[in-house]
């Protein structure tokens, strides 16, 4: 059936090692770090860092009369009735929105791993009908130069069966030259040596749920009214609360006194100020949900067209199964007729070639079945 070796490692291990060679991977995987700290900082009780000032004051280079002033004070920026929250919301949103983002790329490239892995099956069948066709020609050949030497063929024949046999062995070099390409592009992709046990992957009854590619738009929509919900929060900067400690001395003899004050800065929002980012927010919406809605359709054509062509290769294996049943009987018929005189080495031959791309069509779509299971569950979203 399909290509194996035996102690490899599975379908699912050779996608977690492309996934651990993947740029993409490794980008998003690193982008965890960032929403976790937007997480804490949208969870902070202030709007940003705190302040903290001294200031002082003295008249020793003017009167000298011993007055001197002391200010410590803390600020800080202070979220307006529901910004935190808001902020909040567009963190988790951002949050969920990448781990989406992780799930659709895992599935496409576990994709592009089934699509690789079915490729090097089919070159693998291909390589071994063509050798099989290669040992059979070489028998051939074999008995021609025995009865040509027997003098019941002309040499005309022999050198027509060894034309035969070099053609074969051509084949074959093309065969593993194609084999080899396709294991080295499946290899760049996984890094792995050996090619795991591949067989036909059964249907999945029903779609994932939710499935990575809508979800990955879903998250993509919702961060985007999150953010647009923080624009309309945030119409100024935060406000700053400050605490202050003042300790002032009029003069040498003077007592000091002391105080507390409070200051509150407030920042008015302008039209020049929310106006772009108001815009911006409602275009990232709009967008989001054209994709949503674009994803969802896609994937549904997708999914028809996966279980179409699944029917399609089932009823092209079941012709090809036919022909080359009906193409093994006939150049067995041959065979002996050949062997008993009453056919030419021509007609054994032509027998022969349509017996052998009878048995690779076979051979290939029963890959092409196998890959037709394996798009089908990749359209359903399933995950190896």
């Amino acid at each position: 059936m399909a290509f194996a070796q035996d102690g490899s490692p599975g379908l699912k291990a050779a996608v977690d090692a492309a996934w651990q060679r993947s740029p993409q991977a490794r980008t998003l995987e690193a982008r965890r770090d960032e929403t976790l700290a937007g997480r804490e900082a949208a969870q902070s009780w202030i709007a940003g860092s705190p302040t903290l000032g001294l200031a002082q004051r003295s008249d020793r280079w003017t009167d000298q009369n011993g007055g001197r002033e002391t200010e410590v004070s803390v600020a800080a920026p202070i979220w307006l009735p529901g910004q935190k929250a808001a902020r909040e919301s567009l963190a988790q949103s951002s949050s969920d929105d990448l781990e989406a983002q992780i799930a659709a790329t895992r599935l496409a490239l576990a994709g592009e791993v089934r699509e690789r892995l079915w490729a090097v099956a089919a070159a693998h069948e291909a390589l071994s009908e063509t050798e099989h066709h290669q040992h059979h020609l070489e028998a051939i050949a074999e008995e021609v130069l025995r009865r040509v030497k027997a003098g019941d063929l002309a040499r005309t024949d022999g050198m027509l069966a060894q034309q035969e046999v070099l053609a074969a062995r051509g084949a074959v070099a093309a065969a593993q030259a194609k084999l080899q390409e396709a294991l080295g592009r499946y290899r760049v992709l996984t890094g792995q040596p050996s090619i795991p046990v591949l067989e036909v992957e059964p249907i999945a009854g029903n779609m994932a749920e939710p499935h990575p590619r809508l979800a990955a738009v879903r998250t993509a929509l919702q961060r985007s009214q999150a953010s647009l919900n923080v624009v309309n929060r945030t119409r100024s900067d935060p406000p700053t609360v400050g605490l202050s400690m003042r300790r002032e001395q009029g003069n040498f003899a003077g007592p000091a006194s002391r105080s507390v004050g409070i200051a509150v800065q407030i920042p008015f929002g302008t039209a020049a100020r929310n106006r772009p980012l108001e815009t911006a927010a409602r275009t990232q919406i709009e967008t989001a949900t054209a994709e949503a809605a674009q994803a969802e359709v896609m994937l549904k054509a997708d999914v028809d067209l996966a279980r179409e062509q699944l029917d399609a290769a089932r009823r092209s294996l079941e012709a090809a199964s036919s022909r080359a049943s009906l193409t093994r009987q006939h150049t067995e018929l041959i065979e002996k007729a050949f062997k008993a005189g009453e056919r030419g080495l021509a007609d054994l031959l032509r027998s022969q070639a349509l017996s052998h791309e009878a048995e690779v069509a076979e051979r290939q779509q029963k890959v092409a079945l196998g890959l037709a299971h394996a798009r089908l569950n990749q359209a359903l979203g399933i995950l190896p």
